[in-house]
């Protein structure tokens, strides 16, 4: 179970919210400026939070006795710059969170997200020579490659051809299943959030303004933020 509530100010409004979701994909949907974003870099402690609490499959992230530093939660996040490092190959950006020795214990997961996310014939390029939509799927196999017990994902599919698009949501499906792994996505593509979502949160200004669950929609909302 995850259970974030986070109070956080802001110059034009303050984010006061709780989201509970299991081991699902949960999405977090709204305007843009309604702090989506914010609340994902809040979550992966890249930013502080007035008060609240975080937990994440038991494990505290954040309340009032505790403040875990963001690289001890364990958390996989791509946000939507991707922040992949200029100066190293894309192969050496994938393997970037390993540790040393781990590149070849993780040998089979690496080669699994290599074929699955299309990444072969990129390795030994740099990120100057991607395009958006190659640069956000190794923002995604970087994420996890360490095998993260909660990722957080800014819009990861913006940027790919629309075609593509369902091949690597469906990946992403399957591996949630298999890893059992809680993921919250954020996205303005209201067929994304449908595809993908076991969980809908909508937010407005910093507040949660509705909730949708798989299965209990009467019909699929049509605003495209």
């Amino acid at each position: 179970m995850v259970i974030i509530t986070i109070k956080k100010s802001l110059p034009n409004f303050d984010i006061d919210l709780t989201l509970r979701f299991g081991n699902e994909i949960a999405v977090l949907t709204g305007p843009n400026g309604s702090g989506k974003s914010t609340v994902l870099r809040t979550i992966a402690g890249l930013e502080p939070q007035n008060s609240g609490s975080i937990t994440v499959l038991g494990k505290i992230y954040f309340d009032n006795n505790t403040t875990l530093p963001s690289e001890e939660r364990l958390v996989g996040y791509v946000s939507q710059s991707e922040s992949l490092f200029p100066w190293l190959t894309i192969e050496d950006n994938i393997c970037f969170g390993l540790k040393k020795g781990e590149r070849e214990k993780s040998k089979k997961l690496l080669n699994r997200l290599y074929d699955e996310l299309e990444l072969d014939s990129l390795l030994t390029r740099y990120p100057s020579s991607l395009s958006g939509g190659e640069a956000e799927r190794v923002a995604l196999a970087r994420a996890l490659a360490n095998r993260p017990e909660f990722l957080l994902l800014d819009e990861p599919f913006s940027a790919i051809d629309k075609e593509l698009k369902p091949k690597f949501r469906n990946f992403l499906k399957k591996l949630q299943k298999e890893w059992g792994l809680p993921i919250l996505i954020v996205t303005h593509d209201p067929a994304e959030a449908h595809t993908l979502g076991d969980k809908i949160f909508r937010i407005e200004d910093g507040s949660l303004a509705e909730t949708f669950e798989r299965g209990r929609l009467n019909k699929i909302p049509s605003v495209s933020y």
